[in-house]
Formats: structure tokens, C-alpha cells, sequence
């Protein structure tokens, strides 16, 4: 009897469903458990450019990449970052910026879920050779009574390989020199150094060839100090109508060192060329004195100032055409006009043949516009004339109106 029922209990097709479905799930745990059950694993990985044009630099790039692995478990215990890699094709690409793909080599049975960015950017530039001067830069003075005959430099000029982006803004190659170390004659070695906008280092991806530059100075001999005049170099015409009356220096004197030989021969020096060109009222001039080829050297600051003294010519006729700045007066609701143009020709005569013009030191006339109740911010007014000579009379004003404009502050 019990017999019959456990027979009937095995060929009942819930038993066999059952069995089924016990079988299955079991194949099932066997399946997956000989996968060890795929695992997700999120890794930043390097980014290699390859295939780039001869000639050719990176000059930005992003380095990295974030990306998503699936595998067996097993294959991520075992898995050597050294197998994958991430590649960016650059092959046939010249200067500019480029956003390009990002291809993930990875080993088998590895499958890729992500990569972030997709996509990265990446900017090259030319290779170029670019040659500078070298250039020495003094830490510090001299003695008074040293001067430098000759200075070699070897090479005297360095050259940059690099980026032509980064080469461009590259203009100087300097070496820092103190005077004593050169003093003795003996000749010395510096490290060279590149400015550019920011500061004074070497920029990435830039060789420079030498990195050192020797430095040898010959110095004169039989060095003595003189003081020597100074002579105002006036060059120009003045405004038609005008000449220059004087032209004085200040220090009228300066002390300079030099070889003895070529001292001998100076008594003076003269400045710089100063322009008088259109110059109708005295002004003062900073310049310098203009030294000789030979070695010569000023003692102090070398500044020379040459205030210039111009007066109006009388033609013959008793007339004369004076340059006169304009002047404004009266009272405005703004602060301040300009005028143009901000001077004016006026031409005056003598009422007592030239006795007027006798001593020119003194203005004879002024030139002014009246801002009385002016509200508009730009108007062309009439010019006036005061006379301040009673010997004087006015034949002609040039331009006889100016246009004034406010001037906020």
C-alpha cells in the first residue's frame, strides 16, 4: 500500500515539475558560479596620443580617463593595468585645438560599459628652432673709475627648440652678471635665462642650447675723470613767425671718466638732438649727452635738462604773428573745457613803429573764450583778444573760433 502511494508520488507531474524546476535552478548555480558573477569596476586610466605628424607637439592634452569595466570577478583579480590602454589618434593633423575620440584597447574577456569624456581635446603646434641675443644684465655698478673696454660673450646668442606657440612669446635670453666677478679679468661662465610674460623660467617642451654663455671683460686702462661744458644740440625750426632766442642746460657742466688719451682731445659735449620743430612758447627738454664712440662714461644721474627760449620775429613790416594758447575764463556748471585748436595765430602791429616789440619777454597779448552761462557740452565759440600793450593793435586772428568741449573729471 505505502508502496503504491510513493508510486504514485513519483510519476505525478507535480513531482516531475518539481524535480524540473530543482534540476534547472541547480544548473543554474552552477553556471553562475563558474562565472564567478560579472562585476562592474570604474578606473582612471592614461591616455597615450599616438601616430603624430613629424615636426609636430602636443601642447595641451587632458592626461586621463575615467572608465567603466564589466568581468568575471576572477579576470578582475587577476587583470594587469599594464594590458589596457588608451589610445588617441592623432595621425594627419597639423597646428590647432581637435576634440577626438578616445579608443579603449582592452584584454579579453574584459567588455567596456563607459568612458568619460567620450571624447577629449588636444591642441598641437609646429616644432620650430628659434635664436636670440644674449643679452647681459648688470647686478650692480661699476667703480667710478672702472670702465669696460670690451665684453665677450661665447656665444653671444642662444637657440630655443620648442612649440611656435610657445617660442613666440619668447623675446629675451638674459645672463645676470656682477661687475666684481669680472673685475679681475678672468673669464666665467653664467647660466642664461629666458623672460617672457611670466617670469623669468623655461618653459615645458622648450630645449635651449647652450644653457651657459662665457663672459670676459677687458677694461681700460690710464682711466682719469674731467669735467667737461655742456652745449645744447637744438635741431628744427621753430613756428613760422618765431626763432630761438636761447637755449641754456642745466647742469651747464658734467664730470666724466674716460681713457686719458681720448679725454685730451674733449672739452665738450654736446646733448641729444632736441626738436623745435613748430615750438612757439619756451619749454624745457630732458635729454642726455651725446658721448663719443671711444669709451667714455658720466658720473651721476646723465640727465640734462635745456629750457628753450623762443621769441617772435619782427618781419620788417612792424607786424608780428605770435602763437598764443588759448585761454578759458568765466564761470560754467562744468568743471572744465578744452579748447581746439588749443592755440591760435594772432597778428599784431606797433602803433609807435617797433618801440612795442622792443622787449618781447613780456606777453603782448591774451587770447581767451568766455564759458558765461554755457550749457552745451560742445560749442564753437568766437575768440577774443586783450591787449596788454597800448602800442599794439590786432590785424588778424587764426582760426578766428574754436570748438570747446566739457570736460567731465
Amino acid at each position: 500500500m505505502a508502496f503504491k502511494h510513493i508510486d504514485r508520488l513519483l510519476s505525478s507531474k507535480i513531482f516531475l515539475r518539481g524535480v524540473a524546476f530543482v534540476v534547472a535552478l541547480l544548473m543554474w548555480f552552477y553556471v553562475a558560479g563558474d562565472r564567478g558573477y560579472e562585476v562592474n569596476r570604474t578606473l582612471r586610466l592614461k591616455v597615450n596620443y599616438q601616430n603624430a605628424s613629424p615636426g609636430f607637439t602636443i601642447l595641451r592634452s587632458e592626461g586621463e580617463v575615467q572608465v567603466r569595466l564589466a568581468a568575471n570577478r576572477k579576470i578582475f583579480e587577476s587583470l594587469d593595468l599594464d594590458r589596457m590602454d588608451c589610445a588617441v589618434d592623432l595621425k594627419g593633423l597639423e597646428s590647432g585645438k581637435y576634440r577626438l575620440p578616445v579608443r579603449v584597447l582592452l584584454p579579453p574577456g574584459v567588455r567596456l560599459v563607459s568612458v568619460v569624456p567620450e571624447q577629449v581635446t588636444v591642441e598641437l603646434s609646429r616644432l620650430i628652432e628659434k635664436v636670440l641675443p644674449a643679452k647681459i644684465v648688470w647686478e650692480g655698478e661699476f667703480p667710478e673709475d672702472v670702465l669696460v673696454d670690451k665684453l665677450e660673450m661665447t656665444p653671444s646668442e642662444v637657440t630655443l627648440r620648442g612649440p611656435e606657440k610657445v617660442l613666440a612669446g619668447l623675446n629675451e635670453a638674459v645672463v645676470q652678471v656682477s661687475p666684481a666677478s669680472v673685475l679681475a679679468g678672468d673669464e666665467i661662465s653664467r647660466e642664461v635665462r629666458l623672460i617672457s610674460e611670466k617670469g623669468a623660467t623655461l618653459p615645458k617642451g622648450v630645449d635651449l642650447y647652450p644653457k651657459e654663455i662665457r663672459i670676459k671683460a677687458s677694461l681700460v686702462k690710464d682711466v682719469e675723470k674731467k669735467e667737461l661744458q655742456v652745449v645744447p644740440n637744438v635741431s628744427g625750426v621753430p613756428e613760422a613767425g618765431y626763432r630761438v632766442e636761447e637755449a641754456t642746460a642745466l647742469p651747464a657742466t658734467v664730470q666724466v671718466v674716460g681713457a686719458k688719451s681720448v679725454l685730451e682731445t674733449l672739452d665738450r659735449l654736446q646733448t641729444k638732438p632736441i626738436d623745435v620743430t613748430g615750438l612757439a612758447q619756451d619749454k624745457t627738454f630732458e635729454t642726455e649727452p651725446e658721448l663719443p664712440e671711444a669709451k667714455v662714461k658720466v658720473l651721476g644721474p646723465g640727465k640734462i635738462k635745456v629750457s628753450v627760449v623762443v621769441r617772435p620775429v619782427d618781419n620788417g613790416t612792424g607786424s608780428l604773428r605770435l602763437k598764443i594758447p588759448v585761454k578759458v575764463e568765466g564761470k560754467s556748471v562744468y568743471p572744465s573745457w578744452k579748447a581746439v585748436p588749443p592755440s591760435v595765430a594772432v597778428q599784431i602791429v606797433s602803433e609807435s613803429g617797433n618801440n612795442a616789440f622792443q622787449n618781447l619777454s613780456e606777453p603782448l597779448v591774451e587770447v581767451y573764450v568766455d564759458v558765461t552761462n554755457l550749457v552745451s557740452k560742445r560749442i564753437v565759440v568766437p575768440v577774443q583778444v586783450r591787449l596788454l600793450s597800448k602800442d599794439v593793435r590786432v590785424l588778424k586772428v587764426e582760426p578766428e573760433r574754436v570748438i570747446l568741449y566739457a570736460v567731465n573729471p
